[in-house]
């Protein structure tokens, strides 16, 4: 049976641990959770790594395995596992719950759902969901993947699959499918389940008629689901069949669901690998990813017909240290190897240019004899990126006179100063310049003055600095009740060494409206719970967190706990006595309150109360203590 409470300000009071949402943040390690996603590099009792949701260089979040939390201290992300899959897959919380318990192998309790909708056409309904389109892609999935098993309208499909030589398993890893040579396919398949056609519009798998009325946008094609990291259909690649039908590729257009530039094709198959083996291979299309799964290389991804962009990047550096790029030997493979470089460099990923043998892509070279060692040689003789840059730099000074020779260096510098060289790790930065230095001919110091000069034109153009990491809430100074309020979210049984109690410290009115009133009401309703049961344990973060509805509640309540963690050291006494110091200010500073709002006769004795928290505390309302010296 399931008993919970609703408190005033909102928050949801679960009083055990039949619920859903419980069950589901028990089932769910979110070291495993968040390591499947980002790379994790133990320090301590936690686990750090890139923050995913800021532009993030240096492992500025950390995950917590005996609290179940992550936290952010750069951006201040925050939360449990289920806030986690929220924010990184831009779930909604049910749709977030759904992919923990599946993965978990939890049943969730039934609930009724609203109708689909109407299979009436809707071009002009509401903007679709995100779960809406995943919706929508899932179910011309199923369609194209049952188009290529039929008999007849999956014949000519298969025929392309065969002739390339593509295994079933192959098919089956990739999810292939073909669209059927006619213009509603589709279309029937949906009006038959009364889904709403807007929602397949919004995707990009239907298209409306001149004349009214709708028809399918694939036809007669191989077709190639793109998938998120977690498996997600999000949109759909189209090779032609007939060689007479034009374009002889076809993409969905973006979306809400689907980022082109975002996007690499073949990361749900291969983050895994990619993962253990620390790298990654980038290829250009969809065939040459699966050429090399089916050879046994399957650390490989390619990006939709783009060049890699400075939005794959922080995908990519997130779960790996190495990444290698196969070009083309022709001009054409050098300019993009160029671009790519320009993308990675001031990532901190070591990059690696692989030029394949006879100009043949993967899918070509691994027909002929010898081609998977012939690939797997070439990936181990890559070229550093840098390295196979300076080169082609050579190339291009041989031969040219002095100011030439001068304008191209400098023309370079000014390169390498836009795309990042200040944020580059010092010694690689001294590397980079000490390259530059021998290919011009001049002492380094000449090459550190240049680069200084244009630093500060870009800066005077820029007219700003630019952060590497977005302002943050959590730069903001807690209050002395939201300090004394991290003390007891980190060790609730501190709140007994005090004569006066702490109601004052645990009352939500304390606290202007908004998440750090709900997280107050919270840990109050569960202490007093505690104080009702025999031999109850001390409430935790985790209950905090499971009986706060708000994920902005639940961030702010993990922001402080950290905090107050950080500062103590992790320490026990150093965390008693941050409570204590902190709830002497508070409540010093409020005879400031009391003066304001006092009858005459009390003026006197609360102006000396001013003038002694004024000269014990200072001028600035929230100082905080140097821990370790007396708190007086």
């Amino acid at each position: 049976m399931r008993h919970a409470t609703r408190s005033r300000s909102g928050v949801s009071f679960t009083r055990g641990h039949n619920d859903d949402r419980q069950r589901v943040l028990d089932a769910t390690d979110i070291v495993r959770l968040v390591g499947d996603h980002i790379t994790l590099r133990p320090k301590g009792r936690e686990y750090v790594c890139l923050c995913p949701f800021h532009d993030d260089h240096k492992p500025s979040m950390c995950v917590v395995p005996h609290k179940q939390i992550y936290h952010c201290f750069s951006c201040g992300a925050g939360g449990n596992s289920i806030d986690f899959v929220m924010n990184y897959h831009k779930m909604e919380f049910m749709d977030a719950l759904r992919f923990l318990a599946d993965r978990a192998g939890v049943e969730l309790t039934p609930r009724k759902r609203s109708d689909a909708g109407e299979g009436a056409e809707q071009s002009d309904a509401p903007a679709a969901s995100r779960a809406d389109l995943i919706r929508a892609n899932s179910t011309a999935l199923g369609f194209f993947r049952t188009i290529l098993r039929h008999a007849e309208h999956g014949a000519s499909a298969r025929g392309v699959i065969e002739r390339r030589g593509v295994s079933p398993e192959m098919v089956e890893l990739f999810q292939l499918g073909a669209a059927p040579d006619r213009w509603d396919g589709l279309l029937k398949t949906i009006e038959s389940k009364c889904l709403p056609t807007g929602w397949f519009e919004q995707a990009g798998l239907l298209k409306p008629r001149e004349t009214g009325g709708l028809y399918d946008a694939l036809r007669n094609r191989l077709v190639f689901p793109i998938h998120d990291q977690i498996g997600r259909p999000i949109a759909f690649g189209a090779r032609r069949i007939d060689d007479e039908d034009e374009p002889k590729y076809l993409n969905s257009p973006e979306s809400t669901l689907f980022d082109k530039s975002s996007t690499l094709y073949g990361l749900h198959q291969a983050h895994r690998a990619i993962q253990n083996e620390r790298t990654a291979i980038v290829t250009e299309g969809y065939t040459d990813v699966i050429a090399c799964h089916q050879a046994g290389i399957h650390n490989v991804v390619a990006t939709l017909g783009t060049a890699l962009t400075t939005r794959h990047a922080p995908i990519l550096r997130r779960v790996c240290d190495q990444v290698i790029l196969l070009f083309d030997a022709d001009d054409a493979g050098a300019k993009a190897a160029d671009r790519a470089i320009e993308v990675f460099f001031a990532e901190p990923v070591d990059v690696k240019i692989a030029i394949l043998p006879h100009g043949k892509d993967p899918d070509e070279l691994f027909r002929m004899e010898g081609g998977v060692e012939m690939f797997k040689q070439a990936v181990a003789d890559a070229d550093d990126a840098l390295e196979y840059r300076f080169r082609r730099l050579g190339k291009r000074l041989e031969g040219l006179g002095l100011s030439a020779r001068t304008r191209l260096i400098e023309e370079d510098l000014a390169t390498l100063v836009d795309l990042g060289l200040n944020r580059v790790a010092p010694i690689r930065r001294r590397l980079i310049t000490r390259r530059l230095a021998s290919l011009a001919g001049t002492p380094e110091q000449t090459i550190l003055e240049t680069l200084s000069g244009l630093g500060a034109r870009r800066r005077a153009r820029a007219g700003e600095v630019v952060d590497e990491a977005p302002a943050s809430s959590d730069a903001a100074l807690l209050s002395h009740a939201e300090h004394a309020l991290g003390c007891l979210l980190c060790n609730p049984a501190l709140r007994f060494g005090f004569d006066n109690g702490l109601e004052d410290i645990l009352d939500p009115c304390a606290y202007p409206d908004g998440p750090a009133r709900m997280v107050a009401d919270a840990l109050h309703n569960r202490m007093k719970l505690a104080e009702t049961i025999e031999d109850a344990q001390e409430p935790t973060l985790a209950d905090v967190l499971t009986d706060l509805d708000d994920p902005e509640a639940r961030r702010v309540a993990i922001r402080i706990a950290s905090e107050t963690e950080r500062i103590t050291d992790h320490d026990e006494e150093r965390i008693r006595e941050h409570l204590a110091w902190c709830v002497r200010m508070k409540r010093l500073r409020a005879g400031d309150i009391e003066l304001n709002h006092s009858a005459p006769a009390d003026v006197i004795e609360l102006l000396e109360r001013r003038r002694h928290a004024h000269r014990t505390l200072g001028g600035d309302p929230r100082t905080m203590p140097r821990l370790g010296s007396t708190a007086g």
